[in-house]
């Protein structure tokens, strides 16, 4: 496991105002156009959110085809490695949407490295391109299933290459434009779970044919785990032979929320009941750090047969983890207006 980097510079953006609105530029049919996200406060009911990832390569694989992204879309980000601190962002306050992305690759050795590298960024890169339509929760969902379209697209042209044939990842990804709702998005087993008042829930649905069997009631969480078909995946990016079905919805927000984002070397590692305890204790932003930490540790110790990854992210109002906010600000450096990508 590694901290390192916080990417404030990227190469797909260039800094716009810094008074009250953040700018960027994207590109539109050959042209750079500016871009913006109204940072002025409005009455909309209004979120802190606070998050962070990791990711470990376990104990069995010798390379890492995990890839993860969290943070503002065209704003501040960590691609594959956290920052000094958790991230964090205000929602509902006409800002920068934020987004959390895990992806977990197939194919060995480089193509299922590149081809989850390649999902974050396309679906980041394609969310980004997509402000207007993110604004609604409805019309979120629709931007989220082209961007996985697009994504889709790129992993197959890219697989024609001999040297990344049947490469392809699996996807998961929560993206907050607001303080009231917050869409989700899915392709394969990589999972997403809400921690409310204590009590756990997997947003996502594995699109595996164990897990139907599960969502069914028809087998158990160890018969799952032990299943002998445990490993396939009916649905991924990169895969010609499947007709092409991403999952998406809507859910609601509430304060405190803990919201986990993780590849399945880490559900593979832990029971549901411990990811409850985990994220039970998750209220402020000096938790989310030592969670995450936790998560990946105990996955990798308890099985560490697969690469292990894990974005967290917890939300409140100023009267709860708003202090911390204010801290963050205080100790933060200034926000740059980028880009998106790795």
């Amino acid at each position: 496991m590694s901290f390192g980097r916080e990417i404030l510079d990227e190469p797909f953006g260039r800094a716009g105002p810094a008074a009250g609105r953040s700018g960027v530029e994207t590109e539109l049919n050959g042209r750079l156009r500016p871009v913006t996200f109204d940072a002025t406060p409005t009455m909309e009911s209004k979120l802190y959110l606070f998050f962070d990832g990791l990711t470990d390569v376990g104990l069995r694989r010798l390379n890492n085809e995990d890839a993860w992204w969290i943070g503002e879309l065209g704003g501040r980000h960590c691609f594959m490695e956290p920052g000094l601190a958790p991230l964090h962002v205000l929602l509902g306050s006409g800002g920068a949407p934020a987004l959390l992305l895990v992806s977990d690759g197939v194919g060995g050795a480089n193509a299922g490295e590149v081809a989850s590298q390649m999902a974050v960024n396309s679906v980041s890169r394609e969310l980004f391109r997509a402000p207007a339509a993110l604004a609604d929760a409805q019309t979120a969902r629709q931007a989220i299933r082209a961007a996985l379209q697009a994504a889709n697209t790129a992993i197959i042209a890219q697989a024609a290459s001999p040297e990344f044939d049947g490469m392809g990842a699996t996807l998961s990804l929560l993206c907050f434009a607001g303080a009231r709702e917050v869409c989700w998005g899915q392709l394969g087993d990589s999972r997403i779970y809400v921690c409310r008042q204590g009590q756990l829930r997997q947003i996502s649905r594995d699109q595996s044919p164990v897990g139907r069997l599960r969502q069914e009631g028809k087998i158990s969480e160890a018969d799952a785990r032990y299943h002998p078909l445990r490993n396939q995946i009916d649905q991924s990016l990169g895969e010609p032979s499947n007709q092409f079905r991403p999952d998406a919805g809507i859910e609601s927000i509430q304060p405190g929320d803990v919201y986990l984002v993780c590849s399945d070397g880490l559900s593979d590692g832990l029971w549901d009941r411990e990811i409850a305890e985990i994220l039970a204790e998750v209220r402020t932003m000096a938790d989310v750090r030592p969670a995450v930490q936790r998560l990946v540790g105990l996955a990798k110790q308890a099985s560490g047969r697969d690469n292990i990854t894990a974005v967290l992210g917890v939300g409140g109002g100023p009267g709860s983890v708003g202090n911390d906010a204010e801290l963050a600000d205080k100790n933060a450096p200034p926000r740059a207006a980028v880009g998106v990508g790795g």
